[in-house]
């Protein structure tokens, strides 16, 4: 018997971007952000501020996304990044010769962010049958994921390094099928809101680490 678990509450999209639909010509196609004509409604300071988040933006538009959806207060995705960066939130390490490399958004300091807004937040492990049950407790996932599966032209070749928010799922018995998601760097519309990713395709991308969000107790 196929069962389809969705969350009981709604939950907004937000890209990474401030037009979604230019994800395909500014993450495949090379487009500078800074000529996305709605830069200004990220929040952004200026079309450079918005070029320098928009490849790096995905746990706070994740973050933003939970947030609203679980009546936490609204945000602009830069006032979330500035904010990010400000608490540590986004890792950018300095090596011996001064060099910057950066690490990307640490698990521990979103779920710090997102309780700071009144809400239940845990960084953790999780098979996938722990995701399903995390879904089936009315929580919002945040999953550690290739960004490949924001592309159904690309194979998955690695594992994390991106993130996305599981808002479902399809089972078959007790066996996942598919995770309903949404992505904020899908390079088409399809891929964004709501997006149903195979769960084989979800299997290979996925580091094993989760940041579960729900209301506070």
């Amino acid at each position: 018997m196929t069962e389809t678990i969705h969350l009981p509450y709604p939950i907004p999209y937000y890209a990474q971007i401030a037009s979604p639909q230019l994800a395909e010509a500014i993450f495949a196609q090379g487009l500078d952000p800074a000529l996305d004509p709605r830069w200004a409604e990220s929040g952004a300071a200026s079309p450079q501020e918005y070029a320098y988040w928009s490849d790096r933006a995905c746990g706070v538009a994740c973050l933003k996304m939970c947030v609203e959806a679980l009546a936490g207060p609204s945000r602009s995705l830069i006032a979330w990044a500035r904010l990010g960066l400000e608490s540590g939130g986004y890792l950018i390490r300095t090596d011996q010769n001064g060099d910057a490399h950066e690490v990307g958004w640490i698990h521990t300091a979103l779920a710090g962010m997102a309780r700071e807004t009144g809400l239940a937040a845990e960084a953790r492990a999780a098979s996938l049958p722990e995701i399903v049950d995390l879904l089936r407790q009315g929580r919002l996932v945040i999953a550690s994921i290739s960004y490949e599966v924001g592309d159904d032209r690309l194979p998955v070749t690695r594992q994390g390094g991106h993130l996305l928010v599981v808002r479902g799922a399809q089972l078959e018995g007790q066996e996942p099928l598919a995770f309903y998601v949404n992505n904020p760097s899908g390079r088409k519309s399809e891929l964004q809101a709501n997006a149903r990713l195979d769960a084989q395709r979800f299997a290979a991308a996925y580091s094993g680490r989760v940041i579960a969000l729900g209301p506070h107790p």
